[in-house]
């Protein structure tokens, strides 16, 4: 049997803390932070989010020995058929525990996305994570859950939502950027690729012109002073760092992990502002 350290490879822990983070910034975006939101942010983040990841890994491990050989099955240090039942058992766990916590329809709804989405993506013969339009937006979708679940446990008025949107808008001009990390094994493995479709220019100015919409977008969205700043921040940092990328050539192979290396400190920045400065 594989050791814990290779399990949890199988995940991702930027997602983890992106994901975590987010829940908590939702919750005090609500006004409401205690020890149960951290609990079911760590839940969400290492459970929910933790099985979408983890069977991916485990249904891509084939590709991965193309994209990622260091991961752990490609690599040897784990065994897929130890990878598929460590994942079976944490979705299990993601399937029963919103039941207990849930406080509302809409909450419990967005809980058992997480499993369903998990599945949706990644196993045969259905398995969107081979088409790169409805990949991006099932990508886009987990990503935004959890500050949406952070939110709604915590507040029932919809007030946020377009915030919410903006958030999803920019995560779908960013998603497609990772296409860059993963070309080779998509490509024998017969996956829609947007690097391959649209080659580096079209990708980068398809990902810079989604981004220039939301810019306009979120000074016509009813959001929070606060919020609209940190949208703004949001953007405009990723245009730039796209721009850095372009001009001076540097390894798009990096681009996406500097980005959501950006995203971390910008969300933790949020929570903090939040946690102790300017209340919504």
């Amino acid at each position: 049997m594989g050791n814990c350290m290779n399990y949890i490879k199988l995940y991702r822990w930027d997602v983890a803390l992106i994901t975590f983070l987010s829940y908590l910034v939702g919750s005090e975006i609500a006004g409401k932070m205690d020890l149960k939101n951290i609990l079911i942010a760590l839940f969400v983040s290492l459970i929910s989010v933790n099985f979408i990841y983890s069977f991916n890994s485990w249904a891509d491990w084939e590709i991965d020995k193309f994209n990622k050989p260091e991961r752990p099955i490609p690599s040897g240090r784990l065994k897929p058929h130890e990878a598929f039942i460590y994942s079976i058992i944490i979705m299990i766990i993601s399937l029963i525990y919103p039941f207990i916590i849930y406080v509302s329809y809409v909450t419990l709804f967005l809980f058992l996305l997480f499993p369903l989405l998990g599945i949706v993506y990644s196993l045969k013969p259905v398995r969107l994570k081979r088409y790169f339009i409805p990949a991006t937006f099932i990508t886009s979708t987990i990503l935004v859950i959890p500050i949406i679940l952070g939110y709604f446990m915590n507040r029932t008025d919809f007030s946020q939502i377009p915030f919410f949107i903006s958030l999803f808008l920019y995560c779908l001009s960013i998603i497609p950027i990772k296409d860059v990390e993963d070309i080779k094994g998509d490509i024998i493995y017969n996956c829609e690729n947007w690097f391959f479709k649209l080659g580096e220019k079209k990708l980068l100015l398809l990902s810079m012109g989604g981004l220039t919409f939301n810019l306009i977008l979120i000074f016509f969205l009813k959001i929070g002073l606060l919020l609209k700043i940190y949208l703004f921040t949001f953007i405009i940092t990723s245009i730039f760092v796209i721009l850095i990328f372009i001009v001076f050539k540097l390894n798009l192979n990096l681009l996406y992990r500097t980005i959501i290396r950006l995203v971390i400190i910008e969300g933790i920045m949020l929570f903090f502002l939040l946690r102790f400065g300017i209340k919504l």
